[in-house]
């Protein structure tokens, strides 16, 4: 199961389809709080999320940049995955930097998603 984060409805649906087809299951949060409670109700439940994909820029509510930080408090193990519409953004170009596993640019295809969950 992958947890993607994003305020973009067309954008949760789109990954949904793609997930779905490389046989993945997810989960979706609106905001970086949502993507905490569902995180860590998973962990309780010991239902461990294959990655995170965490958008950036959340308008009004917390983006991906702070959420990664308490997720690596969560379980350092987490794999999180920024995502962003801008590939020039600072943590777009150094996500090891700011605490994420990789980077995925918005539009989503397929083919990134495979290679990023397939680490």
């Amino acid at each position: 199961t992958v947890l993607v984060m994003d305020d973009d409805e067309d954008v949760r649906f789109i990954a949904e389809i793609m997930l779905n087809r490389l046989g993945f299951n997810a989960v979706f949060a609106e905001c970086g709080t949502e993507a905490l409670n569902i995180y860590n109700k998973g962990m309780c439940e010991e239902k461990r999320f294959h990655a995170v994909i965490l958008d950036l820029n959340i308008p009004g509510k917390m983006g991906g940049e702070e959420a990664v930080k308490i997720l690596k408090e969560m379980d350092p193990d987490v794999k999180a995955y920024v995502s962003c519409g801008n590939p020039y953004d600072p943590v777009m170009e150094d996500p090891a930097a700011y605490g994420f596993t990789g980077a995925i640019p918005k539009p989503f295809l397929t083919e990134h998603l495979q290679i990023l969950l397939e680490q």
